[in-house]
Parts: C-alpha cells; structure tokens; sequence
C-alpha cells in the first residue's frame, strides 16, 4: 500500500519480532505445566479412599502425595527465572514489534495523504461539482486518520494476538488433543459471531462516515457564511438542517450497536459453554488417561485455550479498526485511482511554438455534470480575433461564466469545438493552455504568504524584477512600495479590497499571458476602488486577447465587440453603438441598469482607507458581510475582538469549576433509563461478584472439608481480558486444583458437575446482559453526542 523500499526492511523486523511471541507463550504454559502438577502433588492428602465402587476408574490414575512444600518451593524458584527470562523477551518483541508498525504506518500515511491531495488537485471542476467541499476536507483528515490505526497500532496489536492465538492452539493440542478439541468445539459459532460483527461494523461504518460528513459539511458552510446566517436570522434553520443530518448517524450508530451486542452475545455464550465442558471433562480424562493427563496437562490446555479464546474477543476493537480503515480507505484510494477528465499534470498534448491569441466558439452546447437536465449553454457560436476585446452581457445564469471556464477547460462542451488559433483545445496540454491565461475573478482570492509570494503564484519562476513589472501594470506598485515591508507584507486583513484586487491583477500578469479573463472584477468594490482597478485593467487589456464579464455595461462600451446573452444563446452582438441602435436585448440591459443607478446612493467609502468602527454594536451591525469579502478590516477590530476573548476567559474558568459529569448527566436525562439499564446489565457482565459466588459455594459445599491449597500463582490468564472472565476465572481457578487434588472421587464429580452448570449459566446470563448493555448505552451515547453537537453547533 504505497510502501517504498525503505519500508521493507521494517516489514521485515516487525513482522519477525512480533511473531516471537509464538514461540514464548508456549514456552511459558509449558514452564506453568510443571508449577501447577508440583502444587496439586502438593496439596493431596495422604489418606487415599476406598475405591471399590467405582470399577471404571483406573487406580493409577488415583492421586498420590507428591513433594514437601519445602521442596516444592525449591523447585518453584528455579521456574520463576525462566518466568523472568521469557517475559523479557516478550516484552522486547512487542516493543520493537509496535514501534516499527507505527513508524512504517506514519510513513505509509504521509505517503497516501500526498498521493491523495494531488489526486484531488489532478480532477476536473465536474467532479467537484458533484461534491460537498466540506464533506471532501473533511474526508481529507478523517478518513486518513482511520486508515492510521488500522495501518498502525491496531494491526500490530493483531499480529501479536493472531500470534498468541495460535501459539495458544498449537501447545494444546501437542498437550492433549481430546481436551483441546472439546473446549473448542464451539468455536466455529464464535467465529461466525465476530465474523458477522465485522461484517456489521465495516457496513455501518461507512454509512456512518458519509452521514457524520454531511453533517460536518453543513457545519463547515454554515461556520463560513456565519455573518449571512445571522443577518437573516436563519440560526434556527440551519440547525435544522444540521440535526437531520445528525440524526441519520445516530440511527446508524444504533442499528451498529443493536447488532454488535447480539453477536458479541452470542460469541460470550458459546465461550462459557466451551468453558463449562472443559471444567466437566478435564477431570475426568486425568482419572481415567493419566498416562496423557495430569493435573498441569489440564491447566495449561485450559489456559492456553482460554488465551486463545481472549485473544479472538481482543481481536474484535482491531477487526473493528480494520473495517473502519477499509470504509475510509476505500473511498481514498477510489479518489487517488481515479483518472481525471482534464488533467493539467500530464504531459500530454501539443504545446504550440507560438501563439497569436485568436479564439473561436463553434456551436457550442454544454451542460453542467451536476445539473444535466438544466442546459447553459445551447449552440453558441462567437470569435475573439487576437488583441481584441469582447464584452459578455446579460442576466445572472445566462452563460457568461461558463464560457469563461470553457476556455480556460474547466470543463469540455457536450457539442461544439473552442478553437485557439485554429487548434481545438482539448488537443493542446492543458497546463500550457492556462500557463498563457490569465484570470482576474470577482471576488479575489489572495493565498497565505506574502505579497510576493502570491504574485509569483502566477508563474512560479518569475524573478523579483518581473513581480514589481506586473505589480506596476496592475498599479499595485505604490502602495506596496508604502507598506512597512513591502513586498514581503503579508497578504491578508492588512489589504483593502482594491488593493487585494489589484494584487490579483499583477498575479494574473506576471506570465504575460496573452489571452485575459476578467469575470467581473471590479463587481465587488465601491465606485473610488473601482475606478482605480479599472485603470489597472486598462492597461492590462493592451495587446492581448480579452474577455470582459462587466456588472457596470458602462466599462464595456469601448469593447470592440459586445455579445448578448439570454438563457445560453447568443440574441445578438456587436459594438456597443449598434446594439444601442438595434434597441435589442443590450439596449434593454443598459437602459434598466441606469434607471438603477439612479436610484443607488452613491455615498461609499474609498476602501483604500480602514473603515473606523467606533463600538462593538457598530461591527454587530455589520454582520451581512462574508468571510469572503473584500471589506478591509479595521485596526482597532482586534481591541474589541480582545475584549471578547477575555469574557470568554472568564466565563471558561468559572465553568472550568463546575462539575462536568452533572452537566453531561443532565444533557444524557432523557435517557436515563437507558443508561439505568445499561449500567446494571454492564455490572452483571463486567463485575459479577466473586464474593457472592463463593458464599453460594460454601453454603453448598458446607459438608465438604477442601484441602487447604497453597496461594494461587499469577498466570498471563489475567492480561487485558474481559472483567466477566476474569471474575469467573478468578474465582474457579483454585477450586480446579481442588478438583484434581480431591482423592474422593464421589466428591470430585459432584464438584466437577456443579462448577460446569454454573459457569455455563453465567455464560447465558453474560451474554444476555452484553447484549442490552450495548443496546443501552449505543441508545444513550448515541443521543447524548448527537445533542451535545447540536448544543455547541447552535
């Protein structure tokens, strides 16, 4: 997946170091075998019942005293080292195991997010128009994120546990094969349970990911126009909209945990009732196969079995990992494989040695791909001869735009042929084709760096000497040349809109491009800022091929040709002096446009200066203007938006004191009995009571007189497992060395019998209470994120 040859040696050692434990697990069950066969020899009694009613049962096979604790303990010290030794090196394999994923899964990862964002650079505008942004950025840290883990920890957390599971398998089946096949005979129900849960997971995620990423989306566009949004009072609508997109997630994230909790029930089950017939079996092949079967042989298999068993329950938050990653790595690697339409970084195409400028529309038909039942553009025919300048008209929607970004091919017509100096453009390379054209927008977009910096975007190699001859052309010059650091100022709130345009302007020249794009330019500014840009526009238009989009026709009448527009065909065209005389469709836009005009007051600011804000009800007031807008920003902004910061200071200490589980608790008390039932359900799972379990044991047991048996000895039985069986192994797994240690052999069964039923309904019992505890708190935590994002999105 991306991995170069850097990352094969890594491959290599993590892999090697993280199989090792293979070989260690089995190493310490067989070092266990020994200590539990002296510790059940051990604790026998040295009086042996009489046997004679129970003909079945083979006499060698009875029990006999074994060691002193003396020596006993002797020989458990010399164990212990090997103990120390081994986990030694378990430890160091799983260190340098993890490590070597992580660092291949970071490397991995840096690799793909690049290979992605050039991907999404690589695609045509009909792509993204068919895309939310916000739901693409959004996927861009995300979805990548998810791929980490699996790539990651997770997968070396897999490979470890695959690891111990089958080292696991393997050593008890060398032990003793009967025991193993019994304890998992129900394994294949365990292992449809997980695989179904995976399968469930994988699906659920994607769908959860898609809603989660409409609903950032909306977030993501509503945050940018918060101004707008306000000035309408339209908080109340979009939240709406916000919170049904969130309400579809937490459906999914319901449905997701309904169907976990079964099968991970179902799983629970099946492992307790492999559990229950191993306690009923294993005693019974030491009294009857000792020559196979000791005491020790029976532990280990046990607990060997039972680490394996942990070891598929632990694989389930990996598997789950895996599915999220393949969800989100699916939709990544759809996006880097896909090809482009239109794509600028291939080197294909003709490069002409030389271009005069003349373009030609022939029959153009086009459609948007996001909208193909709404046709913009319907036969358009029109030439622009070299050094010329046409001037497009006409209403919002009819095609101006789009003609620009057909030229520029953004976009490929459906019919029709865009001809440059005879040359269809869809033969010529399309990085060459944009490298000869430049582009002034409405709304300037100015990139983070310095002036110089954003100039140079528009030809990468251009010397400073080329950067201040455009900056001159675009009469941009002075007033960077007034600003304290020239052009090393930072573009940003620091420029007013006029300045920023011009900026654009001197970009857009600094290639000396001979075909010149100006979609309405001077739109955005007050008539002092226009006026200034205008000029600057002027001077750009001469000796190249220009194409006007004006919201003023009175900066188009010196055009030397003028084509009208109406709903994407062209009604007429010509100069401006004989489409006034034709009284057509111009003559009706022009004529409208100054009775407007009238009507305007024409009293706004030069947006040169900064606009003076007195107080923080005066910038309220303001709110209709966009992120996006050109506004210059005031110098003393930052003192109000200081005072803000520091009542929110205030306010956030002051909840920072407050306890913030009352707070939750309260947003979460709709839920409550949800979360009463997922609590209870979640204590009989996770914390069944040994205490109360052993009382109901010795109330049971009150005629017996057990062996007294030395301090049970800490096993790897314990590590990260599930709080139920660890419970239920703590608490039984004494009572198995009283079981082989009990020479009477009415007892012994009777022990053996009980200890099964009960474990085998605690198994029932925790699945069931896994089950609706997952339901419980998927319903409750569901709500409770959902709310808590409505809360701070309103």
């Amino acid at each position: 997946m991306l991995s170069e040859k850097g990352d094969r040696p890594l491959l290599r050692h993590k892999s090697t170091t993280q199989c090792n434990v293979l070989a260690v697990f089995p190493l310490m069950m067989y070092v266990y075998k020994n200590v539990a066969t002296s510790l059940v020899k051990t604790s026998i009694p040295s009086i042996l019942p009489n046997l004679t009613e129970f003909p079945d049962i083979n006499t060698q096979c009875i029990p006999k005293p074994g060691n002193s604790t003396a020596d006993t303990l002797s020989e458990l010290r010399g164990m212990i080292k090997w103990y120390v030794i081994l986990g030694c090196i378990s430890v160091l394999c799983y260190w340098i195991g993890f490590s070597l994923w992580m660092i291949a899964a970071e490397r991995q990862v840096r690799r793909i997010r690049f290979a992605l964002f050039r991907s999404i650079l690589n695609q045509e505008m009909g792509w993204f128009d068919k895309l939310n942004p916000g739901e693409l950025s959004n996927r861009l840290v995300a979805d990548l994120d998810k791929l980490r883990d699996g790539l990651g920890d997770k997968k070396a957390e897999f490979i470890s546990l695959i690891c111990r599971l089958f080292g696991g398998l393997i050593f008890a089946f060398i032990t003793g094969w009967k025991l193993t096949l019994v304890f998992l005979s129900l394994s294949p129900l365990t292992i449809i349970a997980f695989n179904i849960t995976m399968r469930v997971i994988t699906k659920y995620t994607v769908k959860e990911i898609k809603a989660f990423s409409k609903a950032s989306a909306v977030a993501q566009e509503v945050l940018g126009s918060i101004r707008t949004v306000t000035a309408f009072s339209g908080q109340k609508k979009e939240e709406e909209r916000f919170s049904e997109n969130l309400l579809e997630a937490k459906q999914i994230g319901i449905k997701k945990g309904l169907y976990m909790g079964i099968c991970q029930g179902a799983a629970q089950v099946a492992i307790y009732v492999s559990f229950a017939i191993t306690f009923w079996y294993g005693p019974y092949l030491v009294r009857t196969e000792c020559d196979n079967y000791d005491a020790g042989s029976v532990i280990v298999i046990f607990i060997s079995c039972l680490q394996s068993t942990f070891s598929i329950s632990q694989i389930v938050p990996n598997i789950q990992a895996f599915a999220e990653a393949s969800g989100s790595g699916g939709y990544v690697f759809d996006i880097i494989s896909r090809i482009s339409k239109i794509n600028a970084f291939k080197n294909e195409g003709e490069v002409l040695s030389s271009i005069v400028g003349d373009i030609e529309l022939q029959n153009v038909t086009f459609t948007y791909p996001a909208r193909e039942d709404t046709p913009i553009l319907k036969h358009v025919s029109m030439k622009i001869p070299s050094g010329k300048t046409l001037a497009l008209v006409g209403a919002s929607g009819c095609g101006k735009s789009t003609t620009v970004q057909l030229i520029q091919r953004f976009y490929d017509p459906d019919q029709g042929q865009i001809l440059l100096d005879g040359k269809d453009i869809k033969k010529l390379n399309v990085a060459w084709l944009r490298s000869h054209i430049g582009i002034v927008s409405q709304e300037p977009v100015l990139f983070t760096g310095s002036i110089e910096e954003n100039i140079r975007f528009g030809k990468q190699d251009a010397t400073d000497e080329e950067v201040q001859v455009a900056a001159k052309m675009a009469n941009a010059h002075d007033f960077i040349m007034g600003l304290p650091e020239k052009y090393k100022t930072t573009s940003g709130n620091k420029l007013s809109g006029g300045q920023k345009q011009r900026v654009a302007i001197a970009r857009a020249l600094v290639s000396n491009p001979k075909i010149l794009l100006l979609d309405e330019a001077t739109s955005a500014l007050d008539n002092t800022s226009e006026r200034v840009v205008q000029d600057a526009l002027d001077k750009a238009k001469m000796g190249r091929t220009t194409i006007v989009i004006a919201h003023r026709l009175s900066t188009i009448r010196n055009a030397d040709l003028i084509v009208a527009l109406d709903k994407g065909e062209v009604m007429e065209y010509g100069t401006h002096n004989v489409l006034m005389d034709n009284k057509g469709l111009y003559y009706e836009l022009v004529i409208a446009q100054q009775r407007k005009e009238k009507h305007e007051d024409d009293d706004s600011s030069d947006e040169d200066q900064p606009v003076e804000i007195p107080d923080k009800n005066a910038l309220l007031r303001r709110r209709t203007i966009s992120f996006g807008s050109v506004q210059s920003v005031p110098s003393d902004i930052p003192d109000i938006y200081e005072t803000d910061d520091k009542t929110i200071e205030i306010k956030n200490r002051k909840f920072c004191h407050k306890l913030f589980i009352f707070k939750i608790l309260k947003l979460n008390l709709p839920e409550l009995n949800w979360i009463i039932l997922g609590c209870a359900t979640s204590i009989l799972f996770g914390a069944i009571s040994p205490h109360g379990l052993k009382e109901m044991l010795k109330y049971r047991d009150k005629s017996l007189d057990p062996a007294p048996l030395p301090p049970q000895t800490v096993t790897d039985a314990g590590e990260r497992s599930s709080q139920s069986v660890t419970v239920l192994f703590a608490l039984f797994f004494s009572e198995i060395y009283g079981l082989f240690a009990e020479p009477d052999v009415v007892k012994a069964n009777e022990q053996t019998r009980n200890y099964a039923l009960i474990i085998f309904f605690i198994g029932v019992g925790g699945g069931v209470c896994q089950c609706l505890s997952s339901i419980s708190f998927s319903k409750s935590g569901e709500a409770l994120t959902m709310r808590m994002r409505i809360i701070s999105f309103a």
